[in-house]
């Protein structure tokens, strides 16, 4: 292989546990530069890594910290782009990924995520595979398999916060929006689970990402049809839902794929945010300096929506957090651009930019700002325009 070889690490809720050094131990590398994603997992190996040799597709959750002092540096690249990324600039030399067994062939074990494509464009493939895993239709694992190892960590279980007052009312104004015979997609925490949670219709799912919220929808019989992601976190009800049919797994190739997802009818996107300026872009990267999240799937579904003949693209947020307002004069970044953002909701109220100048739409989103910081952004009204 070349020098300094590109190890590409799977990423998302089941990511191998496998470090970098033990790769090399296995293929007999040396100075590897390496390439990860979302974080879920504790990662031990993450503390003993040299600066500059570490890139990863999605910041926050476990990487915040490793990111923050220089160990990983954040790559600001939306997931729909990440397999033209691995087939070019980004291409590994070694692939990990995390399978099971189906028969004789190698299957994902869970979450697909961008790791087909690491798979597929690989000089070879580590396997870390889950003797015990349940078969839940995902993919098998393409190009050339090499190494297979057992897993040696079980998933970290999911712990699910019951939704605020706050987000509950957000669900409130989330479903007032939502036609009949929508295809939703929404990410995961306390907002997501409140507006399933007020569902009173059956929907499609069609998301990044499902947990277990998806079950309850399911056993209140309001999911339709079946649930499309590439992205599980969830315990045993969400894996026996998969077992069960009613939910399919595939690589982000399909899940962010633009033209599939402006093709689904009545498609209503529902995406968080750590800030949303007055003329609606919005900023899910960085917080007070700090990364503490990734452009991921983001601009993908809200670029889908504000596209779709029938769709909507919906950013839902709290109005305030520790304090301060979420709906800011400015953002820090611009994740995605205010041209494909429709609808911005919070507990006060829903703002629909749709149609509206940069005055109007600042007019609305302070409208549903935190009652307490509404006068500090008016004040900064003569200066949009």
């Amino acid at each position: 292989m070349t020098a300094d070889p590109l190890i590409a690490i799977a990423d998302g809720p089941d990511n191998p546990g496998i470090s970098p050094a033990e790769v090399c131990e296995m293929l007999g590398l040396r100075d590897p530069q390496t390439l990860i994603g979302w974080t879920v997992e504790d990662t031990p190996w993450l503390a003993d890594l040299e600066p500059g040799r570490t890139r990863s597709i999605m910041g926050g959750y476990g990487l915040t910290a490793a990111i923050a002092d220089g160990r990983v540096t954040y790559l600001p690249v939306r997931l729909a782009s990440v397999p033209r990324l691995l087939a070019g600039a980004l291409r590994p030399n070694v692939a990990v990924v995390s399978g099971c067994w189906r028969g004789d062939r190698l299957v994902f074990r869970g979450s697909v995520g961008w790791a087909a494509a690491a798979a597929a464009n690989a000089d070879v493939v580590v396997v870390e595979v889950d003797a015990e895993a349940p078969d839940i239709g995902a993919p098998e694992i393409p190009g050339r398999i090499g190494p297979v190892v057992d897993r040696q960590r079980q998933p970290r279980p999911v712990v699910r916060r019951a939704p605020t007052p706050a987000d509950e009312q957000i669900g409130a104004h989330v479903r007032s929006l939502l036609p009949e015979g929508a295809t939703l997609q929404l990410g995961i925490g306390g907002i997501a689970d409140a507006v399933l949670g007020q569902l009173d219709r059956p929907v499609t799912i069609w998301s990044g990402l499902v947990s277990d919220g998806l079950v309850d929808l399911d056993e209140r019989g309001l999911l339709e049809g079946t649930a499309t992601t590439t992205y599980v976190w969830g315990g045993s009800r969400l894996l026996d839902l998969a077992a069960a049919g009613r939910l399919r797994v595939v690589p982000v190739e399909q899940s962010h794929d633009l033209g599939a997802l402006r093709s689904l009818q009545r498609f209503v996107t529902v995406n968080a945010a750590v800030e949303v300026a007055l003329d609606g872009s919005v900023n899910v990267e960085r917080s007070g300096g700090r990364v503490v999240g990734g452009i991921g799937g983001h601009a993908d579904f809200c670029a889908a929506a504000a596209l779709g003949r029938d769709a909507l693209s919906v950013v839902a947020v709290r109005a305030e957090h520790a304090g301060r307002s979420t709906i800011q004069r400015r953002v820090e970044v611009v994740s995605t651009g205010r041209s494909d953002v429709d609808v911005v909701v919070t507990e006060h109220g829903i703002a629909d930019l749709r149609g509206l100048g940069d005055t109007e739409r600042a007019e609305r989103l302070i409208a549903v700002a935190a009652p307490h910081h509404r006068d500090g952004l008016r004040s900064t009204l003569d200066r949009i325009e």
